[in-house]
């Protein structure tokens, strides 16, 4: 009988903490990927689909660089994710609703990236593969 009860404490606590595990898309990977795509994470990898949110905010920055050092930069394109085609040079950027997705670019294993953004003077910045994984590892023990 004590068995019975070790196993169903055991079942209960697994779906307790599979049920506190959902997580709930970012709006803006809705652009994306498919609604289905994001219900299969959210139901079945929410540890994928938090970290998909997080990278959203935290995989870059936009500095102020100048034209004189942006020059050095190749320029940021826009991409297009459900047809995987590279469009053309971004411009300008609105920093608020800013969708990492939507652009392409390359991301250096263990140093930083840098593109210009159209002639604007700024530039997006990437961390490195290395710290990402670094930070997000932060991210994740504290949450």
């Amino acid at each position: 009988m004590k068995k019975i009860f070790v196993i169903l404490g055991i079942l209960f606590v697994g779906v307790m903490s599979s049920q506190a595990q959902t997580v709930a898309p970012d709006a803006r990977l809705d652009a994306v990927y498919s609604e289905e795509y994001l219900q299969d994470l959210s139901a079945n990898n929410p540890e994928k689909l938090e970290y998909m949110n997080w990278y959203l905010d935290n995989s870059y920055s936009i500095v102020d660089a100048g034209l004189e050092k942006c020059q050095q930069m190749p320029y940021l394109k826009h991409f297009d994710p459900i047809n995987k085609i590279i469009g053309d040079i971004v411009e300008d950027i609105d920093e608020v609703s800013f969708n990492i997705y939507k652009f392409h670019f390359e991301r250096q294993y263990d140093k930083k990236t840098y593109y210009r953004i159209g002639d604007s003077g700024k530039a997006l910045v990437l961390d490195s593969y290395k710290s990402l994984a670094k930070k997000f590892n932060i991210y994740a023990d504290e949450n």
